[in-house]
């Protein structure tokens, strides 16, 4: 009995320690919010090409009364050689659009009609069980009153049998 209790007092008091040891545990990993340093405004050129100098960046870019003729010129190209790969590649992703809604058109199409075809399958369906259903019916009253005595109805043409068209 002393055992026992000596026990279970040692385990309560494991199970109380274990929360107390979870909260006074350090994080290791370090905590990314910590730093809550302003960042540079990005519309202000200053510090922008501050954040940049800080990364290593060299690039700078001269203002235009800075550069000769020739670098105008060239940069003029460039930036309407870049104009008119966009302008392409705008055409491209509107054709290539236009393709995907034809496309997703046919496919809604194709759908409908299928589930046409399955509406007019099942009501198909539906009447001829209700057809046999009918002519099964007569057949069995057909049958009784022929066990019932009844003569005419053991010879006569059966319900269920359509006329010769």
């Amino acid at each position: 009995m002393i055992v026992r209790t000596s026990l279970s007092v040692l385990m309560l008091a494991a199970a109380l320690a274990s929360p107390v040891q979870a909260q006074t545990t350090s994080p290791t990993a370090p905590d990314p919010y910590r730093d809550q340093r302003a960042l540079p405004d990005p519309a202000d050129p200053n510090s922008r090409d501050a954040l940049l100098k800080a990364r290593g960046e060299a690039y700078h870019r001269a203002s235009d009364d800075q550069q000769t003729q020739e670098e105008l010129r060239t940069t003029r190209a460039l930036n309407d050689e870049i104009a008119a790969q966009n302008a392409l590649a705008d055409k491209a992703d509107e054709a290539a659009r236009l393709d995907y809604d034809a496309a997703l058109a046919r496919h809604q199409i194709e759908v409908s009609q299928g589930e046409e075809q399955i509406r007019a399958a099942a009501e198909s369906a539906r009447a001829s069980q209700a057809q046999y259903d009918s002519d099964y019916a007569a057949w069995q009253e057909q049958v009784r009153l022929c066990r019932s005595g009844f003569r005419e109805a053991c010879t006569a043409r059966p319900a269920w049998v359509r006329p010769a068209q």
